[in-house]
């Protein structure tokens, strides 16, 4: 829907070009991607703050960008992760429960691909990974939220346990 209006409104050259902005971030450098996610972050945060019609563009956006940079050494990833996860706490418990229910499953999507590789010993990546999960529990009201997560966390047991480490913590 943005994107045809980026079409309609630019030409499909540059609604190409929008694209290739979001699928060339796995080639920014580390301090460059850490920046891009932040201000990305902020871009989503205000388009989420109208209360008649969030717009979640950028929401996916993001999960898209998280997806292209999983794969950074974990120091990198680790610091995108910091963003990312402060993120998807509060847009977990957004007022409008569209949003908050978007941005869960958005966070389920990246955890089933994050789960997917070997945590290293000693590493505790998993457990911050899920963090975010476990804070909206916590924080929202919603009971739709906290369902959805239960649904998440016990997607991730059958489909992930043999590669579930410090995620269990």
């Amino acid at each position: 829907q943005v994107g045809a209006s980026v079409r309609d409104a630019f030409g499909a050259n540059t609604a190409a070009t929008v694209v290739l902005v979001f699928e060339s971030s796995g080639q920014l450098g580390s301090t460059a991607v850490v920046h891009f996610v932040r201000a990305l972050c902020e871009v989503s945060s205000q388009e989420l703050e109208s209360k008649l019609a969030p717009r979640v563009y950028s929401l996916t956006k993001i999960v898209e960008v998280a997806h292209y940079n999983m794969n950074r050494v974990r120091i990198v990833w680790s610091r995108i992760w910091s963003i990312l996860a402060d993120f998807f706490i509060f847009v977990g418990c957004h007022p409008t429960l569209n949003v908050a229910m978007y941005a869960i499953d958005a966070l389920r999507q990246l955890a089933m691909k994050f789960l997917e590789r070997d945590e290293l010993a000693n590493y505790t990546f998993q457990n911050e990974f899920l963090k975010p999960f476990v804070l909206v529990m916590r924080q929202s009201k919603a009971v739709e939220i906290r369902e959805l997560i239960i649904r998440c966390v016990s997607q991730f047991i059958l489909a992930r346990v043999a590669n579930v480490k410090s995620g269990w913590k």
